[in-house]
């Protein structure tokens, strides 16, 4: 049944996401998947299809890996808008390290130096969080290097953002544990919610498009029903 939307609603349609391996010696001529995300003319005749073939060796694709994957989400969001003109994807993918993949520019307090400049990445600007404790800092945005493009160091992002540091040695060795909240500046900094709640550049991709996205939890593949697919030969 279709659902009665409000004005302003949008359809929100699943779509789960899974990968298979088939190998030379396995004898299957044909594999089907009922159900994936293409785009059918007037005539019923799919035009154009979300999946991906890849055919790794050794002169072959290479493994598949999070470009190949941002691709192909940006592809299946592309059919999906066309198939589904004013809905909402809601993309569903399992626990993976490609789907969890954050960008170069990440925040990263334990790859911080505790001064300015020297050996270290430059970090992507970030929004001073509203837990943070000093209330007035709240909602700023805070630039990650300095206006010579140097990138800052631990204590002078701590102090922007009201912590007092003084006293405070830089990192703990060996790494100090997640259940710490201030033994040092990286853990105090890591702490934070705009370190803690990064969004990966899978997340980022498709809620910029304006749709949705979950991860189901390690182990249960029994949630996503792409697991029962029906194989013929």
């Amino acid at each position: 049944m279709e659902p009665t939307l409000t004005p302003g609603e949008k359809k929100i349609i699943a779509n789960f996401h899974d990968k298979c391996c088939f190998h030379g010696n396995d004898f299957k001529k044909h594999a089907y998947n009922y159900g994936h995300l293409v785009l059918c003319n007037a005539q019923g005749d799919i035009t154009e299809e979300a999946w991906e073939i890849i055919y790794h060796s050794a002169n072959g694709d290479a493994w598949w890996d999070t470009e190949q994957l941002l691709k192909q989400v940006k592809h299946a969001i592309h059919v999906f808008e066309a198939a589904h003109p004013d809905c909402v994807s809601l993309f569903v993918f399992d626990q993976s390290s490609s789907h969890a993949s954050l960008p170069p520019d990440v925040l990263k307090a334990f790859e911080m130096n505790k001064s300015n400049g020297g050996k270290q990445c430059k970090q992507c600007d970030m929004v001073i969080p509203q837990t943070n404790p000093t209330v007035e800092h709240c909602g700023k945005l805070q630039k990650m290097t300095l206006p010579n493009g140097q990138a800052k160091g631990l204590q002078q992002v701590l102090e922007e953002c009201g912590f007092d540091v003084h006293n405070m040695h830089a990192k703990c060795s060996p790494v100090c544990a997640w259940e710490n909240t201030n033994c040092c500046m990286a853990r105090l900094l890591s702490k934070q919610d705009d370190f803690t709640n990064q969004l990966s550049m899978l997340e980022t991709v498709i809620r910029d498009a304006g749709h949705l996205c979950i991860f189901l939890p390690k182990f249960h593949c029994e949630l996503n029903p792409i697991e029962m697919r029906v194989y013929r030969v």
